[in-house]
């Protein structure tokens, strides 16, 4: 048969894997449904939840509304400040070794990351596994190539260290190892403080380049500045490094598309050439970033008031997020569900990286109308007081019934 357009060399991609569990989710008439794929975080009533801190920034927006005109090719300043300052803090942030810009989310960031290090030399990535499922083709869309270790051992459920070790040990010094500073998605396994110093002296000693991909600070230890201390050590080793940033989890700006990528450059002469080349890149690619979500950001970084509310916000999120685990192990251990279900308690941050099978997670959704993920991957954040005996005795029929 002749193809009837200039496009017959594209092929039908599959759909995201968790966007078709949403999709599945949404037209599931059963009452009962659970959502614990995607990774949103969810009140207590399971719909979207709106940060305190950032419904009092957008009242304040509203009543100061600078119209829609472009704002700056490398973000808005003051977005950028106070993005730069939530990472870093306050005092790093002004003793410029960073070049900065605002991007479109953590995901935006990532990629402009890939192609800056490119345009740097970077090509060659280590990255362990299982991770985020994105990094790998982002990577290799720009041209580079990944290597891959063990981040988590599915037998102790926890990180695979010597893994990490070895990889940094023997890897070439021009290689760039990408870490999730906290969250680990979708294991919830980060590094403990003393691993983080242990890579750290390694990374100077080898002279290797992290990427840090920070998209759910303060949702480990409930606090934003504990959640990024393996940031600031590396920093104030004098190591060079690159940070990616998204708000889109710790302020709740999913859509609003609210992120930043930081370049830490020791040698001050060269922080003009990074920002340049950042700046650049942007403009070929996007022009300018989102402007409302970074206003709204912007208007909370500079009021002492409203970033107290923000700290809240996140140690209540955080609090929540530990209780629902504590449910979760307290009724799985009453209904002696086989197997030891501890990692349920020592993973931190949105997921619990439960084990489950993809024949396990099928059943959740066929027998059960519980929408996990086909990795296991569960977003504690759907389960609620409301849900949890449900979720748990689903899981437990299904880890009983199926092999």
């Amino acid at each position: 048969m002749t193809a009837s357009t200039k496009f017959s060399k594209l092929e039908r991609e599959a759909p995201d894997p968790i966007v078709h569990t949403m999709n599945q989710y949404f037209a599931d008439p059963d009452a009962r449904k659970v959502d614990v794929s995607i990774g949103v975080y969810k009140s207590e009533q399971g719909g979207s939840y709106l940060f305190p801190s950032v419904a009092k920034a957008k009242e304040i927006l509203r009543n100061n509304d600078p119209g829609h005109n472009y704002t700056n090719m490398s973000g808005i300043p003051e977005f950028i400040n106070g993005a730069r300052s939530a990472i870093f803090g306050d005092d790093r942030a002004k003793q410029g070794h960073l070049a900065s810009l605002q991007t479109i989310s953590g995901t935006g960031a990532l990629h402009i990351a890939f192609v800056f290090l490119r345009e740097a030399g970077y090509t060659n990535y280590y990255l362990g596994l299982p991770s985020w499922s994105n990094y790998i083709p982002m990577i290799e869309h720009v041209g580079g190539k990944v290597q891959t270790y063990t981040h988590y051992d599915e037998v102790t459920r926890k990180v695979d260290f010597n893994s990490v070790i070895e990889n940094l040990e023997s890897a070439p010094s021009d290689s760039v190892f990408l870490f999730q500073t906290c969250c680990h998605n979708p294991t919830g396994a980060d590094f403990t403080k003393d691993q983080w110093i242990q890579i750290a002296d390694i990374v100077k000693r080898r002279q290797i380049l992290v990427l840090f991909d920070t998209a759910y600070q303060g949702f480990a230890s409930g606090d934003k500045d504990v959640d990024v201390s393996p940031i600031r050590h590396f920093y104030d080793l004098n190591l060079e490094f690159v940070v990616t940033q998204s708000f889109a989890k710790n302020l709740g700006l999913y859509g609003e598309r609210v992120g930043a990528l930081h370049v830490v450059v020791q040698d001050k002469d060269y922080v003009p050439n990074a920002q340049s080349t950042l700046t650049a890149l942007f403009r070929q690619e996007c022009s300018f970033a989102p402007a409302f979500g970074a206003r709204v950001a912007s208007i909370i970084f500079q009021s002492p008031e409203l970033l107290q509310v923000w700290k809240n916000d996140v140690a209540e999120i955080t609090e929540r997020l530990l209780d629902i685990r504590k449910q979760i192990h307290d009724r799985l251990s009453k209904l002696n569900t086989p197997g030891n279900w501890d990692h349920v308690l020592n993973q931190q941050g949105l997921f619990w990286y439960s084990g489950l099978t993809p024949a396990q997670n099928e059943r959740l959704i066929s027998h059960h109308h519980v929408y996990s993920t086909s990795i296991g991957r569960v977003n504690i954040a759907g389960v609620n007081n409301s849900n949890v005996d449900y979720f748990c005795q689903a899981l437990d029929e299904v880890v009983r019934n199926s092999s």
